[in-house]
Formats: C-alpha cells, sequence, structure tokens
C-alpha cells in the first residue's frame, strides 16, 4: 500500500497544477479571440469587396457570381471558427472545475479563514459560474463568440442563397429574401442546439468533490 502523500508536497504539486490549469484558461481565450477576430476580419474585408464590385459592375453578373463563390466560404469558415469556439469554451470550463476543485481544498485547509477566499470553490457548473459572474443558467451560451459567430456566419449563408435564388433562379426579391431568412434562422438553430449538446456532456465523467449548496428556497422546502 503506497504511503500517505506529504502535505508539503502535495500543496507544491496542487499549486503547480493550479498555474498550469490558469496557462491553460489563458490559452484557450487566446485562441478564441483570435478565431474570432479572423473570421470578424474576414466578413468585414468580404463586404467592402462587395460594395466596390457592386459599384464597379453594376448590373453585370460578376457580382452575382463573386458573391456566389465567396460567401458560401465564408460560411464554411464560420463554421469551422464556431465549432473551435464551443470547443474551447468546453475546455476553459473543464479547466474552471479543476481550478475550483483545487481552491476548494485549499479552503478546507483554512478552515475558518476560508472567507479569505473570495472566488467559489465548488467543483461543478454553478461554482465555476459563479467565478466569472455569470447567472448558471440555460440562456449563458447565446452571450458568447460562438454565439456571434453562429449568428453572422448564418446571416452570410443566407445572404448568399437569396443572392443565388434572385441571380440564377429569377425568384422575386421577396422569395428570395425569405429563403434566405430562413436558411440563416434553421442555420442559428442547429449551430446552437450543436453547442447544447457538446457543452451539456462537458462535466461528463466529472463528480463534484465541492459541490455548490442548494439554492435557499430549495432548502427551506426541503425543512
Amino acid at each position: 500500500m503506497a504511503d500517505s502523500p506529504d502535505r508539503g508536497e502535495l500543496l507544491t504539486a496542487l499549486t503547480t497544477e493550479h498555474f498550469t490549469l490558469q496557462g491553460a484558461r489563458q490559452q484557450t481565450m487566446s485562441e478564441s479571440s483570435s478565431r474570432s477576430a479572423l473570421f470578424i476580419g474576414a466578413v468585414s474585408s468580404t463586404l467592402v469587396a462587395l460594395g466596390f464590385l457592386a459599384q464597379l459592375t453594376p448590373g453585370d453578373d460578376t457580382f452575382n457570381i463573386f458573391a456566389v463563390t465567396v460567401l458560401p466560404t465564408l460560411y464554411l469558415l464560420g463554421l469551422f471558427t464556431f465549432v473551435r469556439l464551443v470547443e474551447c469554451g468546453a475546455e476553459d470550463f473543464r479547466y474552471g472545475l479543476a481550478i475550483n476543485r483545487i481552491r476548494g481544498y485549499y479552503k478546507q485547509l483554512a478552515g475558518d479563514e476560508a472567507g479569505l477566499f473570495l472566488l467559489s470553490g465548488h467543483d461543478d457548473g454553478e461554482g465555476v459560474f459563479a467565478n466569472a459572474s455569470v447567472p448558471a443558467n440555460e440562456r449563458t451560451q447565446y452571450f458568447t463568440f460562438g454565439s456571434v459567430v453562429a449568428v453572422i456566419s448564418s446571416v452570410v449563408g443566407g445572404s448568399a442563397i437569396a443572392i443565388a435564388l434572385g441571380a440564377f433562379v429569377d425568384a422575386s426579391i421577396g422569395i428570395a429574401a425569405g429563403a434566405g431568412g430562413l436558411a440563416a434562422v434553421v442555420s442559428v438553430v442547429v449551430l446552437l442546439r450543436y453547442a447544447e449538446r457538446l457543452l451539456a456532456a462537458r462535466t461528463d465523467g466529472v463528480e463534484a468533490m465541492f459541490p455548490s449548496p442548494p439554492p435557499v428556497a430549495d432548502r427551506s422546502a426541503r425543512r
């Protein structure tokens, strides 16, 4: 049977792990920011190019051909960016759980002085969201980089469909715009549901050692 770990060695290991996790969280945030900036920059550049092209070739098919070539490509770029942003968010959440577990142990060692730790030490979703001052409810995912990219990318894809219908199928502007808008809405819903499924699995296999206490209302009801 292995000997019990030395308290000093354990604290050193936990401190190192805490530092490593903080660095990993910083990397996920940096990657998310850079990928989002790259996509937004690509969208801006494409819109500027389309504006210039519309002025240089009014009434020409050059604009339509360029739009239906570039906009789907931009949609795919947004799709890939969105998927990676969701993955980065899931990774960051797991790191947050691990950091909270270590902090929970620190607070356990602190005893009566645990109040000196301002952030939560609960290694569950509620504890992680509490440390970020984010309400732990179902609307949380709608206020992320990934959601912004999902909306912009879907609008780009819907615009490509509308332009294609109007230019090559001779559909009326109302039908083209309606079809493009419907496609954009469907795309947003599908992408956000994908994010829900992935984020719902972010705590799979992780059993909280320092769970958050139940809400006051729940505790009152149990008495």
